[in-house]
């Protein structure tokens, strides 16, 4: 038999002692994505469809919730700083964010690298990545928001988007 978790109805199989389960056409739930069918409830055991089946089993769906809208805040570069930063989210999301390249425009697109360091008036581009926490996934189409602008830039996979800053002047502190 399947068990759904809530999702949509599994037609139970009938299988002769030794033989192989058909695998199912995955079932449906409202804001999630099906990730599998397991052989506990605990769902730490992945089942494998080539296994012979020699007694009546109970297969389990595991689902991951998925995030529609994905929010992130980058600190603009400065001038004389190295290219890295720390990326926050909202409180409570459950996904993280990293920059893991920064670009300068103004040097045809080059890579900049640790030691490099942000030239104030200069344009440069950030690419965040985007991971999803365990038991989330994060939709194909989700809309990203990086420093309050809606960003549809789309790197080397979907989980990575880019925003364009300017390097500002180094802070001044009064004597």
């Amino acid at each position: 038999t399947f068990d759904s978790a809530g999702g949509s109805a599994v037609t139970a199989q009938s299988i002769e002692e030794g033989q192989k389960a058909t695998k199912p056409a995955d079932p449906t739930k409202a804001n999630y994505a099906f990730a599998g069918w397991y052989s506990d409830s605990g769902l730490t055991q992945a089942f494998d469809f080539n296994t012979p089946i020699s007694t009546d089993i109970t297969l389990y769906a595991k689902w991951n919730e998925i995030i529609n809208s994905v929010t992130a805040t980058v600190t603009a570069p400065v001038g004389g700083e190295h290219p890295s930063f720390t990326v926050t989210v909202p409180d409570g999301a459950h996904y993280t964010a990293v920059v893991d390249t920064w670009y300068d425009l103004n040097n045809n697109g080059a890579h900049l690298t640790n030691s490099d360091t942000f030239v104030t008036g200069n344009e440069y581009q950030a690419r965040i990545h985007f991971t999803a926490n365990t038991g989330y996934e994060i939709a194909n189409g989700a809309s990203y928001t990086i420093n309050g602008t809606p960003n549809y830039a789309t790197f080397d996979t979907e989980e990575q988007r880019g925003m364009n800053f300017v390097a500002t002047d180094p802070a001044v502190t009064p004597i």
